[in-house]
């Protein structure tokens, strides 16, 4: 007859302690990402606002790109495409998308060397895992103003998704994954205003 695999052992998690450090960061993580999550929606915000402002002009510029361009021994249209760039960065700077998009450069900044230290930290605890969720979490949120309403794990049929929020189930992250997902389906629903 056939061989009878073993049984899969189950790694024992050490207690909280063994990642001290690791919980440390994740903790420090969790603040800065907090403060990151509603400073990069309210860019989001701010930046299609100074599109949408700029919007009528720059299509009428973007037509007369293309006729330029459809001619191919006529002149590139350097001057159509730095008047559309300045319009949208005049507009960008009245809004105030410029000032929240230096704020978030500026936290991200201090995030960046968290995330890293997390990702190369092993793990052997809820605790240390939940710092590596946490930066998961991180990275899974859209990058663009215009965004969907989900977050964007790897393209693998949902197994990503499906692994991440077991993780998050396990670590108490659930609560916090279903507000980012309900403040980015408000996000990409709300109307363009420019509040503060």
């Amino acid at each position: 007859g056939a061989a009878a695999l073993p049984a899969l052992a189950m790694p024992a998690l050490a207690g909280d302690h063994a990642d001290a450090e690791l919980i440390a960061l994740g903790r420090r993580f969790e603040r800065l990402f907090s403060q990151y999550t509603d400073i990069a929606l309210k860019w989001a915000r701010l930046n299609r606002a100074a599109h949408d402002e700029v919007r009528e002009l720059s299509d009428a510029r973007q037509a007369a790109i293309a006729r330029v361009l459809a001619v191919p021994s006529g002149p590139y249209p350097f001057d159509l495409i730095r008047a559309n760039d300045d319009a949208l960065q005049a507009a960008c700077r009245r809004i105030g998308c410029d000032a929240v998009s230096a704020r978030m450069s500026k936290l991200f900044e201090d995030i960046e060397p968290l995330v890293e230290a997390i990702k190369d930290a092993p793990a052997a605890s809820l605790g240390g895992l939940r710092a590596k969720a946490l930066v998961m979490l991180f990275e899974a949120q859209p990058g663009m103003a215009v965004h969907d309403v989900t977050l964007e794990f790897a393209d693998d049929g949902g197994a990503s998704r499906s692994l991440f929020d077991a993780v998050a189930a396990l670590t108490g992250l659930t609560p916090m994954v279903q507000e980012i997902e309900a403040r980015l389906a408000a996000d990409a629903t709300a109307p363009d205003e420019i509040a503060a």
